[in-house]
């Protein structure tokens, strides 16, 4: 696979990624929405109701946490690094990435540790279903691996000056 099919590959699959977790965001809205109509109008209301949007949405956003890194569109404030050019910037970008990766680190690395405590404790949700906790709660060090992997990717980019970050 040449270099240009794997950049048009790895854009679709990214491409494929969004929107998945889109769907997945939108499935926890509708959910949502549909809660509010049955409580509102029947009087009727199941508690994973409750509980789906808020998975679907933490999933959502720890799944995407990471492949937004590199495109530079989380949230962050970038007063100080867009006034600094060249080495200072360079340097500056390295820092942040680094406690970014120090971050992710220790959060995948806990987040793992839980995890495998409610695995071998067989914990659960109860709720209508009753719902393994590590199921749930596993987008945590899962996205959190991402966002490290990506963060990594992006301090080897500004390391090497292939950099490909946008900023408005």
């Amino acid at each position: 696979m040449d270099p240009s099919e794997e950049k048009t590959f790895l854009k679709k699959f990214k491409s494929f990624w969004y929107k998945f977790w889109a769907l997945v965001f939108f499935l926890g809205v509708s959910i949502n929405f549909f809660e509010i109509i049955c409580r509102s109008l029947f009087n009727f209301s199941v508690d994973l109701m409750y509980d789906l949007p808020v998975w679907f949405t933490i999933w959502s956003v720890m799944m995407l946490a990471g492949p937004i890194l590199p495109d530079g569109d989380h949230v962050s404030v970038d007063m100080i690094r867009d006034k600094l050019t060249g080495v200072p910037r360079k340097i500056l970008e390295s820092i942040n990435l680094l406690i970014c990766i120090a971050f992710g680190v220790l959060i995948t690395s806990g987040g793992y540790l839980v995890i495998s405590q409610y695995y071998k404790f067989n914990m659960n949700i109860v709720r209508v279903v009753s719902v393994p906790r590590w199921i749930v709660e596993s987008c945590i060090p899962i996205g959190m691996f991402l966002f490290t992997l990506f963060a990594v990717i992006q301090l080897y980019r500004v390391i090497t000056g292939k950099t490909e970050q946008k900023h408005d």
